[in-house]
């Protein structure tokens, strides 16, 4: 069940919040408890399997937990089982296809139709920190399985994050204030989120699908950018616009979540944008692999071997493909570049940084979005026609016919990507005229809802 979907908002939500504000205070996570295993089941109806994997974790990593507690001197090996666990039964997940398509003779590769679990890619996160925590002493291992359970498949942010910390989210977890100006400003953020998602992302998704079957070498160089900028919007607003859902859906449940994003698109450079990008993947990833391979408290050379480590990680958790590989490599090899001597310029000539980044975000995007290696370098030489051409047939004029139908899904997004409607957000919410606009994006996204049934979260994939 998607947050965006008709199914959420008018039916699931305003039900569960009924029953969640009539119940007394001390029940309240009852209900809560029983939302979130109602929504997960809601969004696995098709493979039930998959709330039996979500149960099995809670119950594996509860125990992991208070075994690394109650046995310190053994924590080292029940922090290597927990990881094993988490991280291995993710990749199994994610990579069991593609290896079986590599071993398997045609037609007989068992795990073809391995579906990954709702949520996996996060909740397999959230639990190896967990453990990392307990066995750090930065938290007490959760002795109550039912909270532990709460937080761990907590439905705002179980099927595509934010990744939640347990230390930050215990207390919330055992006592948290409610009023109605939070509840009002949570919908508020919502709202946002939703326009984001469908006023945004679904108007602009069709582009890069419509061009890329007509294939790359009959697309012009001015269409092959048009498409890249395109997506890269796309790939923005869906996921911003899915991040600021979850945390007004907390914020109206009593709960703070972390910020997800911060005007990624303002960056100057690579390193700044993956601070501003999926801050709390970003940040797992410096807690928990950057800094214990020792960070950047050390020799150069091992300081880019560090980088290197993340970001191949940060690639091969995204995806099975080589392109996502490749994405990671790029984003290293560029950041590397920046951390050696490129940065201190950008950082000083704040209008050649944006001029950077203005082309490095679509090329990064493109890498991403290519599972087809082929593919890639054709979109390439499309992009870049001062490289050795062959097999081209253009077709006259395409961009414009492309441009005639986009333009006006394209500008509002490009206006609107570098964070202008969160600054105003935070200045102006709670104004009149302000919730007059809210009202406004609702009622445009509702009626867009009905018409399309609404379209996925695109990182619910990974």
């Amino acid at each position: 069940m998607s947050f965006s979907s008709l199914e959420f908002m008018i039916l699931f939500f305003p039900l569960f919040c009924l029953a969640y504000y009539v119940m007394p205070a001390r029940f309240r996570n009852v209900v809560l408890f029983l939302g979130c295993a109602a929504f997960y089941l809601f969004g696995c109806t098709q493979d039930l399997s998959f709330a039996v994997i979500l149960a099995v974790s809670v119950i594996a990593n509860w125990l992991l937990g208070m075994m690394i507690e109650k046995a310190p001197r053994s924590r080292r090996i029940w922090l290597a089982v927990g990881v094993i666990l988490n991280i291995g039964t993710l990749f199994f997940f994610k990579y069991a296809p593609a290896v079986g398509n590599l071993f398997a003779k045609e037609g007989t590769n068992v795990f073809r139709d391995l579906a990954l679990p709702l949520g996996m890619s996060f909740y397999s996160f959230r639990a190896v920190g967990y453990l990392a925590d307990v066995a750090r002493a930065k938290c007490y291992a959760e002795p109550n399985p039912a909270r532990f359970a709460l937080w761990f498949a907590f439905f705002p942010s179980v099927t595509a994050g934010p990744i939640t910390r347990y230390p930050a989210m215990l207390p919330q977890l055992k006592e948290r204030k409610y009023s109605a100006p939070q509840a009002a400003e949570g919908m508020r953020t919502f709202i946002l989120g939703l326009g984001y998602k469908v006023l945004l992302a679904d108007r602009i998704s069709t582009l890069w699908y419509k061009v890329t079957e007509l294939g790359w070498p009959s697309v012009s160089s001015p269409l092959a950018w048009m498409c890249v900028i395109g997506y890269s919007l796309y790939i923005y607003f869906d996921f911003a616009g899915y991040s600021l859902m979850a945390i007004g859906v907390a914020k109206i449940l009593g709960f703070d979540l972390p910020e997800n994003f911060r005007y990624p698109y303002a960056s100057k450079s690579m390193t700044e944008f993956w601070r501003r990008w999926h801050i709390t993947l970003g940040e797992w990833f410096k807690d928990y692999i950057y800094i214990p391979l020792g960070g950047s408290r050390c020799g150069k050379w091992r300081n880019l071997f560090n980088l290197l480590c993340v970001w191949l990680f940060t690639g091969i958790w995204h995806g099975s493909t080589l392109n996502f590989l490749i994405w990671g490599l790029f984003l290293f090899l560029v950041i590397a570049v920046e951390k050696l001597f490129l940065k201190k310029f950008l950082d000083k000539i704040p209008v050649l940084g944006h001029l950077y980044m203005i082309v490095l975000i679509p090329l990064s995007w493109a890498i991403f979005a290519s599972t087809d290696l082929s593919e890639l370098g054709s979109l390439f030489l499309r992009l870049f026609p001062f490289l050795p051409q062959k097999d081209v047939f253009i077709i006259p004029g395409d961009w414009q016919k492309y441009l005639g139908q986009y333009w006006y899904r394209l500008l509002p997004a490009l206006l609107l990507c570098f964070g202008l409607p969160e600054k105003i957000h935070k200045k102006y919410s709670g104004k009149l005229w302000y919730d007059v606009i809210l009202m406004v994006i609702l009622s445009f996204s509702l009626w867009f809802v009905s018409k399309s049934g609404g379209d996925p979260f695109m990182y619910g994939n990974f």
